[in-house]
């Protein structure tokens, strides 16, 4: 259902709560989203004045009701996007997401049914019919102003997860911690959530917010990089070299790239592995960078002893193998990519360095990132980017024309066997290094039967 049509619903779900007497008040982020003038998927309303049978009743004559929630209260219209609840206490019990007992009570006033949520810009509400606010704790004021502001009460501690996202509501939508909300999501232990949990919000920053960088920099203000980022929080005071990198440490680096990867994610096929790329690239400054003879600062070889760091950080949040794989990749390749701009390698080397790549342009554009994320004068870096784009260009143009095969390697005399891989591999190299087709699948059978020779 779109959200017209949302709208509509709701507002004739509203009269007949309150022809039984009851007030249907939106809330959450729905509210918050069109103070932004942003367009909201899913509609939250708290109904009260209603016993939790009757809102029941009056969900189902509008459609099919998800009753999972009834426990709490709630009552869904999942066709339609619309959740009705009865008020309800919260009181955590255990250490576990779902450690909380519920108490659905439709009397409650507004301002103690508005303490359990987590921060002042989600705990507006407004009628549904009259459009009247409700705001309990300021939350127009802060979301005018860009604060992000825990719900004064003592619950907002109550849930770790909130510390998590409260950084991808900063990130999302441009809003900056209080310094007593960041002193209370520092006093938060994270250790307990559970990775889907992190890896939800995580990616609702990088995919969503125009400036991902911000998530982490605010979980870096709290402390709250570890134990989820330990690899990333590793980067900070990282020193790099100002010659190269006068944007600061390798931390800071990191979040610019990120920033620049997100102008960009639109033009890929997997936006969440290029993101994850971008997060990652760097991760090995932070176990090889050293001084050289001149005194300067140096990370030789980062994007190998990257390479594993990448997949602690990745798989602890239970990102999927085929995203680590990816971003493994883009780790070990990019700073090739920069060396070819600097020593201008001719159009052979970076034909073979993108076919390595599990996506050649995405490594492009990773590398144009990376060097936008430097700090260094707009015209620097838009010379690399204009190499890189251009030998893409040049690369794509190669792998379009016919390329070898293993039906052209048999015809040219080669066996079946364990060599016909490796022999493709051959002739497809030489082919991107400019070899005429033929000669390059004649020369790689001859170079497999001279090895099979010797090995015999």
């Amino acid at each position: 259902m779109d959200a017209l049509n949302r709208s509509v619903m709701i507002g004739h779900i509203a009269r007949r709560v309150r022809e039984a007497g009851g007030r249907a008040m939106l809330v959450g982020g729905c509210v918050r989203d069109a103070l932004l003038g942003r367009e909201s998927g899913d509609i939250d309303c708290e109904v009260y004045g209603l016993a939790p049978d009757v809102l029941r009743a009056i969900a189902g004559e509008f459609g099919q009701v998800d009753e999972s929630g009834a426990r709490y209260g709630v009552y869904s219209l999942r066709a339609q996007g619309i959740d009705l609840a009865v008020p309800r206490l919260e009181r955590r019990t255990g250490p576990l997401h779902g450690d909380f007992e519920v108490t659905p009570d439709p009397s409650l006033p507004v301002e103690r049914a508005a303490m359990r949520r987590d921060f002042t810009v989600n705990a507006i509400l407004r009628d549904a019919l009259t459009g009247e606010y409700v705001d309990p704790f300021g939350g127009r004021e802060d979301l005018a102003k860009g604060i992000l502001r825990a719900v004064p009460g003592g619950q907002f501690e109550e849930d770790p997860l909130r510390v998590l996202r409260g950084a991808q509501f900063a990130a999302r939508f441009h809003l900056r911690p209080d310094e007593d909300t960041l002193k209370k999501m520092a006093a938060m232990p994270l250790d307990r959530l559970s990775a889907p949990r992190v890896l939800q919000e995580t990616k609702k920053a990088l995919l969503h917010a125009g400036e991902p960088d911000v998530f982490f920099d605010v979980l870096r203000r709290a402390g709250a990089l570890r134990p989820w980022f330990s690899e990333l929080h590793a980067l900070v005071d990282v020193p790099q070299n100002p010659r190269y990198h006068p944007e600061g440490d390798a931390f800071a680096h990191t979040l610019l790239v990120l920033r620049e990867a997100a102008i960009v994610r639109a033009q890929t096929a997997r936006p969440l592995f290029f993101m994850l790329s971008a997060l990652t690239h760097d991760l090995g400054k932070a176990v090889s960078t050293s001084r050289n003879a001149r005194g300067d600062w140096q990370s030789v070889g980062h994007e190998h002893t990257g390479m594993p760091l990448v997949r602690a950080m990745l798989g602890r949040l239970g990102v999927s193998r085929e995203a680590i794989a990816y971003a493994v990749n883009m780790c070990s390749l990019h700073m090739r990519v920069h060396t070819c701009y600097y020593n201008r390698a001719r159009i052979r080397s970076t034909n073979v360095l993108f076919d390595e790549s599990v996506c050649a342009r995405e490594l492009g554009l990773l590398a144009v990132c990376d060097a936008r994320g430097t700090g260094k004068p707009s015209g620097q870096a838009d010379a690399e980017e204009a190499f890189i784009l251009e030998r893409l260009e040049r690369y794509e143009r190669a792998i379009s024309a016919p390329m070898p095969t293993g039906e052209m390697l048999l015809k040219a005399g080669a066996k079946p066997g364990p060599g016909m891989k490796k022999a493709l591999a051959s002739a497809r190299r030489r082919v991107l290094c400019g070899e005429e087709l033929g000669r390059a699948v004649t020369q790689a059978v001859r170079d497999m039967q001279s090895e099979e020779k010797s090995d015999a």
